[in-house]
């Protein structure tokens, strides 16, 4: 699926006016690629980009000090010149771009742009507590869908007059907001 250009120069200029980065040229590369569309049309916004062919990794300083780094055909750069004119000179090439910064899940400019990194899928690396914490979302969330099914159910035993079909509803909805509790 191809990302809007719109969308990623909504976000990268976000992430220029409201993240800092320690090196100033992290910012001056972010601009460089948002005011070029060839090269813009090439980068994937993923995670992990330390597993592609040709990856960057910018940081802000909330985050980290090493502000940018290039991921190469197994070798790591730093010296902001370099991944510049790797960027200007290999502009064909596609470019994966993972950016870390303060809670990234929650902004929505930077999840409209992200892409499944298809060189490290995220899904096949779940850790334990991710995985415990999906289970504990999917457990939650199925029983509050069984306690509203539950109160319509109340709600017609009541409009039918219903006594003894209610208290047995209302028991349940007891039961389950007593589990609901427990879960959280």
């Amino acid at each position: 699926m191809a990302i809007d250009i719109a969308d990623k120069k909504r976000f990268l200029t976000w992430l220029i006016t409201h993240e800092f980065f320690v090196r100033r040229e992290v910012s001056w590369i972010l601009n460089y690629l948002l005011t070029h569309d060839a090269i813009l049309n090439k980068v994937h916004f993923v995670e992990q980009a330390q597993h592609t062919p040709r990856g960057i990794c910018v940081r802000s300083s909330s985050v980290s000090d090493q502000s940018i780094t290039l991921y190469l055909d197994d070798r790591t750069y730093q010296d902001s010149d370099q991944i510049f004119h790797e960027i200007r000179f290999n502009w064909k090439n596609p470019l994966y771009l993972e950016c870390i910064f303060p809670e990234s899940w929650d902004n929505p400019l930077y999840v409209a742009v992200l892409e499944d990194n298809r060189f490290h899928k995220w899904n096949d690396h779940l850790d334990e507590v991710m995985v415990d914490r999906v289970d504990a979302y999917f457990k939650q969330n199925a029983l509050e869908n069984k306690i509203q099914q539950l109160y319509q159910e109340i709600d017609q035993a009541l409009e039918q007059g219903n006594q003894e079909q209610f208290l047995l509803l209302t028991n349940q909805v007891n039961e389950l907001l007593l589990q609901k509790e427990v879960l959280q």
